[in-house]
């Protein structure tokens, strides 16, 4: 009889409790969101395109500066993927590969590859 009585009256402050939220919430201010304490370029992205077993060869778009680590994408791409036997993944600046089509099934070869990693 304990359990249903403490049950109960937990229900019944949660509810009284509900009726005051909204003046809680309307005082709460909007701040700002902190600066990045990473102050690498971002204006310059990079091409990775993959050649993996069984399906055809992609590419994707990358920012040249990895903010997550703060370090350039160049030092930290290699661990965005696998790089075993049948898999190759090249990388390359996308100034370097002017007007490059993504969406396309297979993806085109790389212009100017800076680095590759696998069995390329």
């Amino acid at each position: 009889m304990a359990i249903r009585f403490i049950t109960a009256s937990t229900l019944v402050a949660a509810a009284y409790a509900l009726s005051f939220a909204p003046t809680a919430h309307s005082e709460v201010g909007i701040v700002p969101l902190p600066k990045s304490v990473c102050n690498l370029v971002t204006t310059r992205s990079l091409i990775i395109w993959r050649r993996a077993p069984g399906v055809q060869d992609s590419a994707f778009a990358i920012n040249g500066a990895d903010l997550s680590n703060c370090r350039p994408a160049l030092d930290t791409w290699r661990a965005l993927g696998p790089n075993g036997p049948g898999y190759c993944s090249e990388i390359a600046w996308s100034t370097d590969n002017p007007g490059y089509a993504f969406g396309v099934s297979p993806a085109a070869p790389l212009q100017k590859v800076i680095d590759e990693v696998g069995d390329c």
